[in-house]
């Protein structure tokens, strides 16, 4: 176990799978006092009670992040239980792909930046606000390298039209802003941007063997990531090792952007 975040209260956002999971994971490692939040109730309960069962400490809270009432009452319990918030991290987020199959292209787009970015967008404000009673803290956004570069011709994920990395450009961007305006307060911004990661929201697609390797191939270090590989440098962000970095976007990608 380490102390990293030793006494830090953090909220993680899409807490029941992938990188928002892999985060309270790491997070209770660390020493933080963690409220975990997810749409989905089923997979936070299995959560919580992984992490009580190996003896830790957490709130779960379903809640939905696209609903101000929801973003505010998450924040809240860290509240009432805790009395600050330290660290925020939007995990929650969706493709396209997760979208019921009947949708056509404009409930698709409206679907995803709704959670991607107005979702990301309500828990930063219900945040702030909380942080700055109690001294600063630090935000970290999940963005993807699919905020910063398009997709590539070689892989099927998008015609042009994909609410996916236009959701994550808005992401990018409102970290970068958020950044600059928040640093002289104490809260420190970034966000992470992610390559091709093993998560529920690919398994649809590198389920393809031909689109796995072309997947694996678009990334100089040759493979996806892991959620665990991402955490790590989200922990870091969230802590106060970090303390120097506000508004940056920091690639977790094996190499995906520098070519």
């Amino acid at each position: 176990m380490g102390t990293r975040l030793q006494g830090k209260v953090a909220i993680v956002t899409g807490a029941g799978s992938g990188i928002g999971r892999a985060c309270v994971l790491r997070f209770w490692e660390e020493g933080a006092q963690i409220v975990a939040t997810d749409i989905n109730p089923s997979a936070l309960e299995k959560l919580t009670r992984e992490v009580v069962e190996a003896g830790g400490e957490i709130i779960g809270v379903a809640g939905d992040v696209t609903r101000r009432e929801d973003a505010a009452g998450i924040v809240d319990t860290a509240l009432s239980a805790h009395g600050r918030l330290d660290v925020l991290v939007n995990s929650a987020g969706i493709t396209p792909r997760t979208v019921r199959a009947e949708a056509d292209f404009e409930e698709r787009w409206e679907a995803v930046m709704r959670v991607n970015v107005k979702g990301t967008l309500l828990m930063c404000h219900a945040a702030v606000e909380a942080m700055r009673g109690t001294g600063g803290g630090s935000i970290v956004n999940l963005a993807s390298v699919m905020g910063t570069v398009g997709y590539p011709t070689h892989l099927p994920f998008s015609d042009g039209f994909s609410a996916y990395p236009q959701s994550k450009g808005a992401v990018a961007q409102m970290t970068r802003d958020m950044g600059v305006r928040l640093a002289a307060e104490g809260i420190r911004v970034n966000a992470v941007c992610p390559g091709f990661v093993y998560t529920a929201l690919t398994e649809n697609v590198t389920g393809d063997p031909k689109i796995h390797e072309a997947m694996q191939r678009s990334h100089p270090i040759g493979r996806l990531g892991t959620a665990a590989e991402v955490a790590n440098v989200i922990a870091f962000l969230a802590s106060d090792e970090a303390s120097f970095v506000a508004g940056a976007l920091w690639a977790v990608d094996g190499g995906y952007t520098a070519q």
